[in-house]
């Protein structure tokens, strides 16, 4: 219960009024109101905006270049801060044009392939697209296998990125894990760096190590050996060998760009699918 004010208990002697503000007070007092109103606008503003930096972990003397920024192109990136600016869905009216990339999962030239054209022109067309990871070897008529260039860990990473691929089609997905242990091809298929990977662009490791073991690996191999088929059959024997409407658009091998007709920069790719995506039907 409130308490009732004390009375006083002698009586109030009268005083007289405040004198009324001039109309030069009202004026500066409303002014000097505002100004308080709007520092402390101020003040609030900043102090939200060092809240959002530090709880954001930014940091201003990064120093961040394009490579780095276009090998993180996946669901990382699109899930966490939401900065990729994602294309407008594909016109019904246009057919998709077949992109490939043809690689060995432990090959130099695959990760400067992926990272230096294909990665960040899938980024501005992906929507115009069907892309396809494909991979190359060499079928083994004794044991019905395949042997790899850079031996049996190849194979290996080759099963792992099909299987990726086929557990995940979405290319945000599969391509970003794919050049994540691109990245890192020398360490090739540890597990450390495949469950990193994994976890980078929100890959079930389990039912990835699943689909690579299953019926003692014959899944997996067979993936290898269908792909390996379809680079056969394509006349690819280079890594990292990119096609565009089932033709050859450019060969990244021994460090060096080749049998590229239409130019072998990112905007020679996007302007070629362009061109494609626009052709009459």
């Amino acid at each position: 219960m409130d308490e009732k004010p004390i009375l006083p208990t002698t009586t109030p002697t009268t005083t007289n009024p405040p004198p009324i503000p001039s109309e030069t007070t009202n004026r500066n007092n409303s002014r000097n109101g505002r100004d308080k109103h709007v520092l402390r606008r101020i003040l609030v503003a900043v102090c939200l905006m060092v809240m959002v930096w530090t709880l954001c972990g930014f940091d201003m003397d990064m120093d961040l270049d394009d490579n780095d920024a276009l090998s993180e192109w996946s669901l990382l990136g699109l899930s966490t801060i939401n900065t990729i600016t994602i294309p407008p869905t594909a016109n019904a009216e246009h057919e998709p044009v077949a992109l490939e990339a043809h690689i060995m999962s432990k090959c130099p030239d695959a990760r400067d392939c992926l990272r230096e054209m294909v990665l960040p022109a899938m980024q501005r067309v992906y929507t115009k697209v069907n892309f396809t990871l494909s991979f190359i070897g060499t079928p083994t008529n004794s044991d019905d296998g395949v042997a790899c260039k850079h031996g049996p860990e190849e194979c290996l990473g080759n099963i792992i990125e099909l299987c990726a691929q086929k557990l995940y089609p979405d290319p945000k997905i599969f391509l970003g894990f794919t050049m994540c242990l691109t990245r890192n091809y020398d360490e090739i298929p540890q597990r450390s760096l495949i469950e990193d990977c994994a976890l980078e662009h929100a890959i079930d490791f389990d039912q990835l190590n699943q689909c690579a073991t299953k019926d003692d690996g014959a899944l997996g191999m067979r993936l290898l050996k269908d792909s390996v088929k379809r680079s056969a059959d394509a006349g690819v024997t280079k890594s990292c060998t990119v096609r565009l409407d089932d033709e050859i658009f450019c060969i990244r091998d021994g460090g060096q760009w080749s049998d590229c007709p239409h130019g072998s920069s990112v905007n020679d790719l996007v302007l070629a699918v362009e061109k494609l995506y626009r052709r009459e039907n």
